[in-house]
């Protein structure tokens, strides 16, 4: 049967199967075309809303539902549509090739051609014989796809859930293993800043037990000095009284020479023989200067003692000393020390002064060394304190040519020898003996002929020299003077 037959003969009222829109597309686009060609008064009613479509507009879902409705309803409209459609020569192949009792190889071919939607379309527009069983055969083929196709779907969404499942799992893991890795690092460190906390807490501990180790000592060391200084007051009161006693009795063994040797003067005037020896009245005289050394002797053991505990200590000794002293006429005063040569319109405490001084003939130059030295160069070890100020010294012997002793105290030298520099001599203070009181005697034991000038800035020391007939000067100025 050709085309042109099955078109001719009459249509057949027959119970049309429910297609899927999708499998009737091709017959729907040609029912498009042939409506956009169709004059308006042609248009049948159900059409004219849709009969102004673009074929953009002709193949959306209501478009398409209008044109279903006119190709069921409207039979002169589907005649030319159907007409149309089977006048395509894809459209007269597909159906020369159908036959009914190969229905399903000829709709399994179509369907690996992606072809269902063209023969369902056929079948539908030209009906050939058992055009509804092909129908339910392409219809059934066409919801098998679609279920297959829907599966493969569902199977690669849960693919896709899976791989996304998967990646998450893996994120989750090396954000767990970053966590873990943190943590740990995290631990060490505050295992470590525990450890050091300890540390800390143990040197603290310990420099707090060190404290009170050295609090102690300095608190025995300070029981110990009071009761040295108690001590010293006791020996200072014995002494004095010693000294006091020894004194009167130089005074009487004195008186008793004279009086022996006036006796013994007036005795030989009168009878021509004497009442007493010249050799008794020469221990007489020996004693009464051995009395006078010692007292003298004394007084400086009494000075060094006063310096132990202090001005305030001696104050009421020496008052009842000077209470206790007979107004009587004191030996014979010692000869002035001569005095270095000041310029006139200066102080002696002055580097210009200084070194005036200095230049006088003769002159001599005792130094405190390290209460200089520490004044200068208090940051750095005795040792290099002693060289620097030595050497300072050094360059002032040959500016001005006098004479210089470096007093320097002995405890913290040991067996080190005193260095030696043309015109300046070095003293370490003996063991048990400070330093001020051997500046002291240097500058007591030179002849009073000599000029003397003592360069340091403690009190003592200053007062003391004083009292030798040397001029003092601080050890600031001494360091002015070193600078130039």
């Amino acid at each position: 049967m050709s085309a042109g037959e099955r078109m001719s003969s009459p249509p057949r009222q027959a119970s049309l199967p429910q297609v899927p829109e999708p499998l009737l597309v091709p017959l729907l686009d040609a029912a498009g075309e042939m409506l956009r060609a169709l004059d308006p008064i042609e248009v049948p009613p159900i059409l004219r809303p849709v009969a102004e479509f673009d074929r953009r507009g002709l193949a959306r879902g209501a478009a398409r539902q209008q044109l279903m409705r006119a190709i069921e309803n409207e039979g002169d409209f589907r005649e030319r549509a159907v007409e149309r459609f089977t006048s395509r020569l894809d459209v007269s192949e597909v159906l020369e090739a159908w036959d009914p009792g190969d229905a399903v190889d000829v709709v399994g071919d179509a369907a690996e051609r992606a072809a269902l939607p063209l023969l369902a379309s056929a079948l539908y527009a030209a009906r050939p014989p058992a055009w509804e069983f092909g129908l339910g055969v392409v219809c059934a083929v066409f919801d098998r796809q679609r279920l297959e196709q829907q599966l493969g779907d569902d199977d690669r969404e849960r693919e896709s859930q899976i791989a996304g499942m998967a990646e998450s799992r893996r994120r989750a893991e090396a954000a767990r293993v970053a966590a873990e890795q943190k943590a740990e690092v995290i631990e060490r460190q505050l295992r470590d800043e525990r450890q050091a906390r300890r540390d800390r807490e143990a040197a603290a501990n310990q420099r707090v037990a060190a404290a009170d180790r050295q609090l102690d000592d300095v608190r025995h060391e300070v029981v110990q000095a009071r009761a040295a200084a108690e001590a010293a007051d006791g020996r200072l009161e014995r002494e004095a009284a010693r000294a006091r006693k020894l004194d009167e009795e130089a005074r009487d063994l004195r008186r008793a020479a004279k009086d022996a040797e006036a006796k013994a003067r007036a005795s030989e005037a009168e009878a021509g023989l004497p009442v007493l020896r010249r050799e008794d009245l020469g221990a007489l005289i020996d004693a009464a200067d051995i009395a006078q050394r010692l007292a003298t002797g004394l007084s400086g053991v009494a000075d060094q003692a006063r310096r132990v505990v202090g001005p305030e200590t001696t104050a009421s000794a020496s008052e009842r000393e000077q209470q206790s002293e007979p107004d009587e006429a004191a030996a014979e005063r010692p000869r002035r020390r001569a005095q270095p040569r000041v310029p006139p319109g200066m102080v002696e405490d002055d580097p210009d002064a200084l070194d005036a001084m200095l230049r006088t003939p003769r002159a001599v130059l005792i130094v405190d060394g390290y209460n200089v030295s520490m004044l200068a160069w208090g940051d750095v070890p005795p040792a290099q304190q002693r060289d620097r100020l030595l050497n300072a010294l050094s360059e002032l012997q040959l500016r001005t040519r006098a004479r210089i002793v470096l007093v320097f105290d002995g405890a913290d030298v040991g067996s080190v020898l005193p260095p030696r520099r043309p015109g300046v001599r070095v003293v370490f203070s003996p063991e048990g003996e400070e330093a001020d009181v051997v500046v002291v005697r240097q500058a007591s034991d030179l002849p009073v002929d000599v000029p003397v000038v003592v360069a340091s800035s403690d009190a003592w020391v200053g007062e003391q020299a004083r009292k030798t007939g040397a001029r003092v000067v601080s050890s600031k100025t001494l360091l002015r003077a070193l600078r130039r």
